[in-house]
């Protein structure tokens, strides 16, 4: 996703989720280690935020209402979008440039998307987005709720990576990436103890942390993958960031 912030998107176009077969080939594509760096640069990072004007706000505080039963609104639209992170969830866009996965989180409303919609107005979205080379744009500032992992936005900073088929697999680049990313979230939010991809959501349901009101609004992700997850975690393995419990 690399389009200057003053610029006119093109109407979005949501990516089509992968198939299981593109799924798995994408997934075979990806390093399984990766070491980790004795002396963590910090990763250059743009701001490339999405719109998130106040019926944007309006409409997260509405999903928040009705998916979060600890949540009490307070009518401040600022405080009532915030949170403090406490998990770092990896996905991927099954799409084939950032532009497109831009242009998808862009607007207000959730285009399409009937496993979502009736869950939700609120367009889906993430804090981070990592092209194909391991450039990273910063989309919402991290203490900002988005809507990118069901029972967790209350606290979790998504970070997408761009690709996810069998023609655009994930690289080593990004592994690069979101282990520099991951490193440098966890030095500037001490209150993240989790690190995850969203295939390993489901598990995070026996935490505390895990809340959602309606136990039918559920779905099964395949990224980015235990290959991915497996090469990311070995180059933060000295964080001592927590996986989700074991099923």
């Amino acid at each position: 996703m690399i389009l200057g912030c003053g610029a006119s998107p093109p109407a979005p176009t949501p990516a089509p989720a992968p198939s299981t077969e593109e799924a798995a080939a994408a997934e075979e594509e990806v390093a399984p280690e990766a070491e980790t760096p004795t002396t963590p640069e910090e990763p250059a990072i743009v701001e490339r935020l999405l719109p998130f004007d106040d019926e944007r706000k309006t409409l997260t505080v509405a999903y928040r209402e009705a998916h979060q039963a600890s949540f009490e609104a307070t009518g401040d639209l600022e405080a009532d979008t915030s949170m403090e992170p406490q998990a770092i969830v990896l996905h991927w866009t099954a799409g084939e440039t950032a532009d497109s996965a831009w242009n998808t989180f862009a607007p207000t409303r959730l285009p399409g998307r009937p496993d979502l919609v009736d869950a939700g107005a609120v367009n889906v979205s993430a804090h981070y987005l990592v092209d194909r080379d391991g450039s990273i744009s910063r989309l919402m500032p991290d203490t900002r709720v988005g809507r990118h992992v069901i029972g967790l936005n209350h606290l979790a900073i998504g970070i997408e990576n761009v690709g996810g088929t069998a023609s655009t697999p994930l690289t080593e680049a990004q592994v690069a990436a979101n282990i520099a990313l991951v490193r440098h979230l966890d030095a500037t939010w001490p209150t993240i103890a989790y690190l995850f991809g969203h295939h390993e959501y489901r598990r995070m349901e026996t935490t505390p942390l895990f809340e959602e009101q309606d136990p039918n609004y559920r779905t099964t992700k395949p990224d980015p993958g235990p290959a991915f997850m497996a090469a990311v975690r070995a180059g933060v393995s000295d964080l001592d960031l927590q996986a989700p419990p074991e099923e």
